[in-house]
């Protein structure tokens, strides 16, 4: 099971085996925006082992109708790591489960020969483990480029450089991941400055203006919330499907007076109409929080500073493990050690350690 449509459909297609997001089984989708009551009944699962895959996105209520759902000989596994930004909803169910020592667990800290190799996953541990990284390597595939002037930097790189350097496609390879929605840094300027850049105005090309954003044919799209109404069609007409979720990236076809055509995932065809464009942003660039759950060939994460709540040791971990080839900060060094050594937000104040500790005492007598 999983927390992103995306993923699900990444892990079906590895393994042969069904996954889906814990919404859908859990038949939470239309309920999730209504404020749902813990008392919501969710179908009962039949399965004897369910394996949860991105724990450290599950919050409180989710955990909650999880475990209503299960026969009680069920077997539980839940994947996760507890390091990276906790859930957007309320608790911090993985890390409290691991901290209470009532769970059993295995901790992965070992790494291996090949990744060594790697300075993605060797700096994402230093950073993990509060140790500073080394900011002045120009090999490999982790880069350090020192500036303020993030959009034009930004722009530079993704208007040409990283083609040259490894013959990236801006549209599919690359991922601008930011901390932030304001400011300079943020999604709100950097989709405008590089939508100039990467599908600039043409007068082939139609638009549409929604809500402050101009919508243009060909501009890199992500759909901002679950919607298990959304019709698909397989670009060849023979597949039909419904559920746009919540992350899923897209490219716009086709633009009309009555809303636009997108095309995700390279073959599912959506109808958008006019009222339901709140729910599409651009994706040129995106926060590390709408990047949970993914991963990219190229992220480009620029950092410069911002508010301590958001710019912490955690968030910095999960930009950079969502690298899989090549990652590139752009920005401030000091900004970026700050983060390392901002460890605070992690502290969520919750009662489920509390509450297993009390259980866990109670059973024992």
């Amino acid at each position: 099971m999983h927390q992103h449509g995306r993923a699900a459909k990444r892990i079906t297609e590895t393994t042969g085996m069904d996954a889906r997001t814990l919404h859908r089984l859990l038949a939470l989708g239309k309920t999730e925006e209504e404020g749902i009551s813990i008392n919501y009944e969710v179908p009962k699962l039949d399965q004897d082992v369910i394996i949860v895959d991105e724990m450290s996105m599950v919050d409180t209520l989710l955990m909650h109708f999880l475990l209503k759902a299960l026969k009680e000989k069920t077997r539980l596994i839940l994947i996760g790591d507890s390091d990276q930004l906790p859930s957007v909803g309320p608790g911090n169910v993985l890390k409290d489960l691991i901290d209470s020592d009532l769970v059993p667990f295995v901790k992965l800290t070992h790494i291996y020969r090949q990744a060594q190799e790697s300075e993605i996953i060797v700096n994402a541990h230093k950073v993990n483990q509060g140790e500073k990284i080394d900011l002045t390597t120009r090999d490999n595939d982790f880069f350090f480029i020192n500036g303020t002037n993030i959009i034009t930097q930004v722009s530079e790189l993704l208007g040409g450089r990283l083609q040259k350097y490894g013959n990236y496609d801006s549209f599919k390879d690359i991922q601008v991941l930011t901390p932030t929605k304001k400011g300079d840094s943020g999604t709100k300027i950097l989709n405008k400055e590089l939508q100039k850049v990467l599908n600039p105005e043409n007068k082939f090309k139609k638009e549409k203006a929604f809500g402050g954003i101009i919508f243009r044919e060909g501009d890199k799209v992500m759909q901002t919330k679950n919607n298990y109404d959304l019709v698909w069609e397989s670009l060849d007409g023979k597949n039909y499907g419904s559920g746009i979720y919540n992350g899923d990236m897209g490219v716009i076809k086709e633009i009309s007076e009555d809303g636009m055509k997108v095309i995700f995932d390279d073959e599912k065809l959506v109808d958008y109409t006019l009222d339901s464009l709140d729910e599409l942003e651009h994706a040129y660039a995106i926060t590390v929080h709408k990047s949970q759950g993914s991963e990219f060939p190229v992220v480009v994460m620029p950092i410069i500073s911002g508010p301590p709540m958001l710019y912490t040791r955690n968030l910095l971990y999960t930009g950079i493990t969502r690298a899989k080839e090549l990652l590139v900060i752009v920005g401030e060094s000091n900004i970026v050690n700050r983060m390392i050594d901002n460890n605070e937000i992690k502290k969520r104040n919750t009662g489920l350690q509390y509450k297993l500790d009390k259980y866990y005492n109670i059973f024992q007598k």
